[in-house]
């Protein structure tokens, strides 16, 4: 029997690297994981060491090498890694930065000082399809070139970790059009860097990566990787970005598919045929592949909300692992919805949609003798929910209302989170059987890669439900109330968001 074809989709997210063994079925085989620290060594810094990812990344491709039988042909790798991050390189193409991440909001003032120019800022997002933000290319070479000169005039390269991997993997050292159209610096509508972006950035063309559609072969694995891996010189696929990909990975490739991701952050998104740009500036647009656009938005709450609670009022649970979030779960469900009046903002790291406000910080609203730790711990919930929904709503008037949505990410585990999410939209969610999002879509994208007779939309267009969560339109009455409360709440407090960050430098 001839061995069944199969790719190492690799995932590189905000904590971890991920690789899983996915066949041409999309069925996976083996995943490993080999986790890597944020590390946040000032106020609003929030960055990674490129070295720790890629060792990290080389022992997790060569655990699931190690586990390949006879009856599989490993015929590539393809990579996915998280958006908006940023690292300068020097002539050698070694890092002369840290990977400044999506999370980092060192460059919020810069972002507002670029976003008082309104008729500019608005321009440059309807070219780029990206608000000007500090997790965005400009505002981030803007502090660099402030804040340390030397490093930023002699860096001969800017881009991402995905970038820096892919070099580090074959020697070609480029990115890939659909981590590039989250730098803020690439022309969304004919996908070459825009002159304006680039000047308010301080940047040329000649410091910033060759780039390649999502999936072309970049090159083959280094002589020494393949050494060291003992596989051979593996071609090496470009890929894409992990939120996207996720979506590709729960069968939400038509127009009309929403899918909802919560992980360490969360987002909303849609695909489109054509770049979309929103009046307001609520929602982003990035480029997927193959002449698909994906309209959403994001916000840096989720997952990491709960984490930040556990870890600033240990209390809470003494529990680890899956008993930490079974008692999380428990002490949620012990609070009726809208947790008696707390609203709980999750701007612990800035906040990106609807509002694009890098200088929001988090806040508890509501708050009285009664609430106790049950109570933050559904109100941290509910509020990732009501901004969820706020963004929902943006991104339902900009690419159309969806006609299905599927929610993947570590949340759809929770008893209780996912039920909250569908009661405050009103709407039934699907869980996709498979729960491995952006690991699927990566592996989709390197297949058809490779194997050109296959198509990346066929193939994960066949993958089930398994099971359909139903709004309690109960709830669904309550939380409309709440969320209209926390809307206006934010309204109150945003214009006062400079004058709070300032008082953490007093």
């Amino acid at each position: 029997m001839n061995p069944v074809k199969a790719v190492i989709a690799i995932d590189i997210g905000t904590s971890s690297a991920r690789a899983g063994l996915v066949d041409q079925e999309l069925r996976v085989h083996s995943i490993a994981s080999r986790p890597y620290r944020l590390n946040t060594p000032h106020p609003g810094y929030a960055e990674q060491d490129p070295d720790e990812i890629f060792t990290a990344m080389s022992a997790a491709v060569r655990e699931v090498l190690g586990e390949c039988g006879d009856d599989l042909e490993v015929v590539g790798l393809c990579l996915d890694t998280a958006m908006h991050s940023l690292l300068a390189l020097d002539r050698t193409q070694r890092a002369s930065t840290p990977v400044i991440t999506w999370a980092d909001m060192r460059a919020a003032r810069i972002a507002s000082r670029l976003a008082n120019g309104k008729e500019t800022a608005a321009a440059l997002y309807r070219a780029t399809g990206c608000p000007v933000h500090a997790m965005y290319f400009p505002a981030k070479a803007v502090w660099l070139a402030e804040n340390q000169p030397t490093i930023f005039e002699e860096a001969a390269t800017f881009t991402s970790i995905k970038g820096y991997l892919l070099g580090r993997l074959t020697g070609r050292y480029v990115d890939d059009l659909a981590i590039a159209s989250g730098y803020g610096l690439l022309n969304i509508a004919d996908l070459t860097w825009d002159e304006k972006a680039l000047h308010q950035s301080g940047l040329s063309p000649k410091r910033l990566p060759e780039l390649v559609e999502p999936r072309t072969v970049v090159g083959t694995l280094t002589p020494e990787l393949a050494q060291e891996w003992d596989s051979g010189r593996l071609p090496v696929v470009a890929g894409g970005s992990d939120g996207p990909l996720a979506n590709v990975g729960a069968g939400c490739v038509q127009e009309g598919d929403m899918a909802i991701t919560v992980g360490t952050s969360s987002a909303v998104r849609m695909f489109t045929s054509a770049p979309r740009a929103d009046d307001g500036q609520r929602t982003w647009c990035y480029y997927l592949g193959d002449t698909t656009w994906v309209v959403g938005g994001a916000i840096n709450g989720g997952a990491s909300s709960l984490a930040w609670l556990r870890e600033a009022f240990p209390g809470i649970t003494q529990a680890e692992g899956a008993a930490a979030h079974e008692e999380l779960d428990r002490l949620a469900a012990s609070v009726p919805p809208g947790s008696e009046g707390l609203l709980f903002a999750p701007y612990l790291a800035g906040e990106r949609n609807p509002g694009l406000q890098g200088e929001a910080r988090g806040y508890l609203a509501g708050l009285s003798l009664h609430h106790s730790a049950k109570h933050f711990v559904r109100a941290t919930m509910e509020g990732i929910a009501y901004q969820i929904a706020w963004v929902y709503l943006s991104v339902a008037e900009v690419a159309g209302r969806p006609q299905k949505i599927r929610v993947t990410g570590g949340f759809v585990g929770s008893s209780v989170w996912p039920q909250i999410l569908a009661d405050v939209l009103g709407r039934s969610l699907e869980v996709p059987v498979e729960k491995e999002g952006s690991l699927i879509g990566c592996a989709a994208f390197g297949l058809t890669a490779l194997a050109p007779e296959l198509d990346w939309r066929s193939l994960v267009a066949q993958i089930p439900v398994e099971r359909t969560i139903q709004p309690n339109l109960d709830n669904h009455q309550k939380y409309q109330r709440h969320l209209e409360a926390y809307q206006r709440l934010y309204g109150a407090v945003r214009p006062h968001f400079s004058e709070i960050l300032s008082l953490q430098d007093s």
